[in-house]
């Protein structure tokens, strides 16, 4: 889910998607008692959860207790509320990653909102420096508040994918797209894939199939990039080979999604940190053979529709720009609903691992 409140019919398959068993909720901040009320009770599923327990790993380097663990163990489903995914990429133990891995190796259904549906994807914006204005991004996208890199909480349905959440709400376009030419420039690999989901919508991903939900009227932004991508230091952000498409509430079909099968696919292209659409919709895709230039200079370092949402184009000041926000960056944003949005994922052999990065 995309933050800020639940999508119910979402939640609620979630939570009958542990069959019964338990369900343990994960979190670095917030209550511990909104959740269990809402999957064991307001949703009335069915069959409904034997358990719902929240752990708050208030200091998250010490998350790695033997308990957490032995929860995590037999959980038949985990869900990652809102906060800072740095808590989750960055300072949980590796232990505690390792621990909800495994969990969905063995079947357990996993979902996430906000900053814990930003960390299921292999690629993650991991706010190792704080969160990062569309504006900021395109218009350095080598900088190294552009923290961008694998996430040890990857699911295999989301392999060579980033994933961005409070997507419209906050103009995050353009640093999604910021993102994916970070990608194309330090892996060797044919394309990315970004997605932008909306606050109050949901991505379900299952057997083979997805579907999207929504509360509000938001939806699920797919986004495909092949290059070529020109990324250097103190430079804006250089992109074409980008298509976009929006999913709009009751959308569903096969997984992974196709591009060239989709209605309503446009063609993006970035000159100089500024978007541009395509006049047409385009639903050819990129020639396999076309050659992707790459521009760099200098170090650099990889840490992880109707209408479109606007990227800001002119860069406000960074100091000044995190002055007025939280610092725990991107889920700090979330809303004080006790639900969140999530994708729903069950594991499935991975295919297309992003070249170079080990595990």
């Amino acid at each position: 889910m995309g933050g800020g409140p639940e999508e119910d019919g979402a939640a609620r398959r979630f939570a009958e998607a542990a069959a019964g068993g338990d369900i343990v909720v994960l979190r670095a901040t917030g209550s511990l008692t909104s959740y269990p009320d809402y999957f064991s009770a307001e949703l009335a599923p069915s069959p409904r959860p034997a358990s719902v327990v929240t752990i708050r790993t208030d200091a998250p380097p010490l998350a790695n207790h033997p308990s957490v663990l032995c929860r995590l163990g037999g959980a038949e489903a985990i869900w990652l509320a809102g906060g800072s995914q740095w808590d989750y990429l960055g300072r949980w133990p590796h232990e505690v990653r390792a621990a909800v891995r495994e969990a969905t190796q063995r079947g357990a259904a996993l979902g996430g909102t906000s900053a814990g549906a930003v960390s299921l994807g292999e690629a993650a914006f991991d706010a190792r420096h704080g969160t990062i204005a569309s504006g900021e991004a395109l218009s350095d996208p080598a900088d190294a508040a552009v923290s961008v890199g694998p996430s040890d909480l990857a699911q295999p349905e989301l392999a060579n994918v980033i994933v961005d959440s409070h997507f419209t709400e906050r103009s995050r376009e353009g640093r999604l797209l910021a993102f994916l030419g970070r990608l194309l420039a330090e892996h060797e690999a044919g394309s990315f894939v970004g997605i932008g989901i909306d606050e109050g919508a949901a991505l379900e991903i299952e057997d083979g199939g997805y579907r999207v939900s929504s509360v509000r009227g938001g939806g699920v932004w797919m986004y495909e990039a092949t290059g070529p991508a020109v990324v250097q230091p103190g430079r804006p952000l250089s992109l074409e080979g980008v298509r976009r498409v929006r999913l709009a509430g009751g959308a569903s079909g096969r997984w992974p999604f196709s591009f060239d099968e989709a209605e309503g696919v446009q063609e993006l292209v970035v000159e100089e940190g500024k978007v541009r659409a395509q006049a047409r919709p385009s639903r050819s895709s990129p020639s396999a053979t076309s050659s992707r230039v790459i521009s760099m200079e200098g170090p650099m370092r990889i840490t992880w529709p109707p209408i479109p949402p606007s990227p800001t184009s002119t860069p406000s000041s960074r100091a000044a720009s995190r002055s007025a926000l939280p610092s725990r960056g991107l889920g700090s944003f979330v809303t004080g609903s006790s639900t969140s949005s999530r994708p729903i994922i069950s594991p499935m052999p991975r295919t297309s691992p992003i070249h170079g990065w080990a595990r």
